[in-house]
C-alpha cells in the first residue's frame, strides 16, 4: 500500500510539475497541445453524441442492440488493451536499465515489480481516460444521465476494466517468461499470438452480430425490450459483456442490477490483481534471469553471416544509403519488442481482412450500405496509422547518442531523414494496397449473399458505380498512407528523444499523443468527406439514378489538398528540428 500510495504521490507530482524551462518554444508547444486534446476532447463528445442519436433515432435498432454493439466495441477495446500492456510490459520489465539497476538496490523484486507494473499502466493510460470521459459524456448527456452515472462509469467501470487488461496482461507475461527458460522463446510468442487470433474468432463466431441483428428484428418495433435469452453463456463471462450491461441497465433504471455487475467487475479486477501479485513475487526475478539467457540467444542467433543485410554484401546504393538501411533492418530485428508487436498487428489485421474479404450481409437501404463500408475504410486508414504511430514515429529518436555520431559524419541529416522515412513508407503503402485491394473484394467480385437463413443465399456481382467507388478507395488510400506517415514520422522528428530507448514508450509520450491526435483529427475530416460519395453510388445503383460526377471531382480535391499540406508541413518542420542543437 505504501508502495502503490508513493507512486500515486508521484504521478500526480509528474502531471502538474510545469517544465522549468519557460522559453517561448515552450510556451508555444503547451498552448498547442492544450488546444489539440481540447479540441479532440469536444469532438471526441460531439461523435459520441452523434453516433448515439443516429443509431436509435434514425437506423432505431433499439437499446439492447446498441449495447450489444458497444460491448463487442469493448471486446476488441480490451484486448488491444490487453495485448498492448503485455507487449510494453515485456519492455519496461525485462529491458529497461532502470529495471537493472533496481535490482542491485535494497528494494524487494515485489515492489519493482509493482512500481513499473502501476508506472506503465499510469503512463499509458492517460489518454485513453481523456477520450473515455469525452464519449460517456456524450453517451450520457442524451440519455440526460445524472452526475453520479459519469463518477460510477469513470472511477467503478473504466478504471477497474482497463485495469483487469491490464492484470491478465502480466499473468500471461510472467506465464510466458517461465515457459521461456524450458521452451523456444519465439514458439511461444507464437502460441499466444495463435491464442489471440482464436478467442477473437471464437467471439464473433458465437457472437455474431448478423445473427443477433436478425433475431432482435423479428420483435420489430419492440426493439428496446431486453433480450437477453440471445446471450451465450460464454459470453456473459467476459468483462465487456459486464460493463455493456451496466449501461443497459442504467439508462434503464434497474439500478440493481447496475450494483452487482459493477460489483462482479471491481471484485474480479481486485483478485486478478492479489492473483498477479502472488505470481510476480514468486516469478518475477526468475523470470528477469530467464530473460537474459533469451536476449542472449536473440542477439547470437541474428548475427548472420553473407545474408542479404549483413555489411559485407555490397549492393547497388551508395555507402551511405547501404549503412543506413541495414542498420535499420537489423534495429528493428534485434529488439524483441518490435518485432513481437509488428506480428500482433499484423495477426489482428489477417483477422479482420478474412473476416471482411468474405463480408456477406445483404444490407436493403443504401444509407446503411454507406455506413457499413466507410466503418471498414476507416478501419484500414486507422490501422496504418497505428503502425505509422508504432513503428515509424520512434525512428528518429532510436538513433539515440549514435545521432550525434551521424551529426558528424559526410551525410547531410535530411539525407538520413529521407532515407528513413522511405523505409517506412515504402512498406505502409505496400501494406495499404494491399489491404485497400482485399477490404474491397466484396465490392469488385461476384460473391455469395446470404438471406434470412444460412441455406438461403444467392450470387450477386456488384454493378459499375460500386466498382467505381473501390477503385477510388483503392486510389485515395495509398495518398492517406502517405500523409500519415509523413505526419508520423515528421513529428517524431520534431519530438525526437535521444535520451529514452524504448521505442514502446516513444510511442506513448506527449508529442506521440498530440501526434495521433491530429491524425485521428485528419481521419474524421476524411470520413466526412468521403460518405458523400459512398451514399450517393450506393443510392444511384439501388435506384437506378444517375450519379453526381461533379461531386466525386469536389471530394478528391477536398482530400488531395489538405493531404498535400499536411505532407508539405510535416516534413517542412521534421527536417528542420534535426537542425537544432539538443
Amino acid at each position: 500500500m505504501i508502495t502503490f500510495l508513493h507512486i500515486l504521490w508521484f504521478k500526480n507530482l509528474m502531471f502538474w510539475k510545469v517544465s522549468s524551462k519557460q522559453d517561448f518554444g515552450m510556451v508555444i508547444r503547451n498552448i498547442g497541445s492544450f488546444i489539440v486534446f481540447g479540441s479532440f476532447a469536444v469532438g471526441a463528445f460531439y461523435f459520441s453524441n452523434f453516433i448515439t442519436a443516429y443509431l436509435l433515432e434514425n437506423v432505431r435498432i433499439g437499446l439492447f442492440l446498441f449495447h450489444r454493439f458497444v460491448g463487442m466495441l469493448l471486446f476488441v477495446f480490451f484486448v488491444t488493451i490487453n495485448l498492448g500492456n503485455m507487449v510494453v510490459s515485456f519492455s519496461t520489465l525485462y529491458r529497461t536499465p532502470e529495471v537493472h539497476f533496481l535490482l542491485t538496490s535494497p528494494v524487494s523484486y515485489l515492489n519493482i515489480f509493482v512500481i513499473k507494473f502501476l508506472d506503465n499502466f499510469f503512463y499509458s493510460s492517460g489518454t485513453l481516460f481523456m477520450v473515455g470521459f469525452s464519449v460517456l459524456l456524450g453517451y450520457g448527456i442524451y440519455f440526460n444521465l445524472p452526475w453520479h452515472f459519469y463518477l460510477l462509469m469513470m472511477f467503478g467501470v473504466l478504471v477497474p476494466f482497463m485495469f483487469l487488461a491490464a492484470c491478465i496482461a502480466v499473468i500471461v507475461l510472467l506465464l510466458l517468461m517461465k515457459l521461456a527458460s524450458k521452451f523456444n522463446f519465439r514458439l511461444l510468442v507464437g502460441g499466444i499470438v495463435l491464442f489471440y487470433i482464436g478467442q477473437i474468432y471464437f467471439y464473433f463466431q458465437i457472437s455474431s452480430p448478423v445473427h443477433l441483428v436478425r433475431e432482435v428484428m423479428k420483435y420489430y418495433p419492440y426493439v428496446d425490450l431486453y433480450f437477453g435469452t440471445l446471450d451465450p453463456t460464454v459470453v456473459k463471462l467476459l468483462p465487456n459483456f459486464w460493463v455493456s450491461e451496466i449501461m443497459y441497465f442504467y439508462v434503464t433504471n434497474n439500478f440493481r442490477a447496475v450494483t452487482g455487475y459493477t460489483a462482479l467487475l471491481v471484485l474480479s479486477t481486485a483478485g486478478l490483481f492479489v492473483f498477479a501479485l502472488a505470481i510476480a513475487n514468486a516469478m518475477f526475478y526468475s523470470t528477469w534471469i530467464t530473460s537474459l539467457s533469451i536476449r542472449s540467444m536473440t542477439v547470437k542467433s541474428l548475427e548472420l553471416k553473407n545474408s542479404l543485410f549483413s555489411f559485407g554484401k555490397v549492393s547497388f546504393f551508395s555507402p551511405q544509403e547501404e549503412v543506413i538501411l541495414k542498420k535499420e533492418f537489423w534495429q528493428f530485428l534485434r529488439e524483441p519488442s518490435q518485432w513481437i508487436h509488428f506480428a500482433v498487428m499484423m495477426a489482428l489485421l489477417l483477422i479482420f481482412l478474412s473476416s471482411v474479404s468474405t463480408l456477406n450481409i445483404k444490407l436493403e437501404t443504401p444509407e446503411l450500405r454507406a455506413v457499413v463500408y466507410l466503418v471498414v475504410f476507416i478501419f484500414n486508414i486507422f490501422l496504418i496509422n497505428s503502425m505509422a504511430l508504432r513503428f515509424g514515429f520512434p525512428m528518429m529518436s532510436l538513433e539515440g547518442n549514435a545521432y550525434w555520431t551521424i551529426r558528424s559524419t559526410p551525410i547531410t541529416t535530411a539525407r538520413v531523414y529521407w532515407i528513413k522515412f522511405a523505409v517506412v513508407v515504402t512498406f505502409l503503402g505496400l501494406l495499404s494496397i494491399f489491404i485497400s485491394w482485399l477490404s474491397n473484394i466484396p465490392y469488385l467480385y461476384i460473391r455469395k449473399v446470404v438471406g434470412d437463413h444460412p441455406w438461403m443465399f444467392s450470387y450477386s456481382e456488384p454493378s459499375d458505380l460500386v466498382k467505381l467507388l473501390a477503385y477510388c478507395s483503392m486510389v485515395v488510400t495509398p495518398l492517406i498512407t502517405i500523409t500519415l506517415v509523413s505526419l508520423n514520422f515528421g513529428l517524431g522528428s520534431v519530438y525526437s528523444n535521444f535520451i529514452e530507448k524504448n521505442p514502446i514508450r516513444i510511442a506513448s509520450s506527449q508529442g506521440a499523443t498530440m501526434t495521433f491526435l491530429l491524425s485521428v483529427v485528419y481521419l474524421v475530416l476524411l470520413l466526412a468527406v468521403y460518405y458523400f460519395p459512398a451514399t450517393m453510388l450506393f443510392t444511384a445503383e439501388m435506384k437506378e439514378l444517375q450519379p453526381d460526377w461533379r461531386m466525386l471531382q469536389i471530394v478528391f480535391v477536398a482530400i488531395l489538398f489538405p493531404s498535400i499540406v499536411i505532407t508539405a508541413v510535416s516534413h517542412v518542420i521534421g527536417i528542420r528540428s534535426l537542425r537544432r542543437d539538443y
